[in-house]
């Protein structure tokens, strides 16, 4: 068994202790940029982890979704809704329908 597991995860006092001396240690300033920099580094690493599991069970990769050519993409409406719904629903093509 190996020793540092013997005794569990740490707990809230020693988690207390383990920022306090990282605070002292690297300063207010540089903690978020260590932070930025562990979570690029673990994202790659879960990128990485899924690309080996796809090598490994023949799964292929998923394809890249880019909207078509010549229309936006707007935050409100869904891409699966429908296009002759939205149409109407703008002030622009009531104004086209009655002139």
């Amino acid at each position: 068994m190996i020793p540092i597991l013997a005794f569990g995860m740490p707990a809230a006092p020693e988690w207390i202790f383990i920022g306090i001396l990282a605070l002292v240690l690297f300063g207010p300033k540089k903690i978020p940029e260590i932070a930025r920099g562990l979570g690029k580094a673990l994202g790659e690493l879960q990128r990485a982890k899924e690309d080996f599991h796809r090598e490994i069970t023949g799964v292929p990769p998923l394809p890249k979704i880019t909207p078509p050519e010549g229309r936006e993409v707007s935050g409100t409406t869904s891409p699966l809704s429908d296009p002759v719904e939205a149409e109407t629903k703008s002030p622009q093509a009531s104004e086209e329908k009655q002139g």
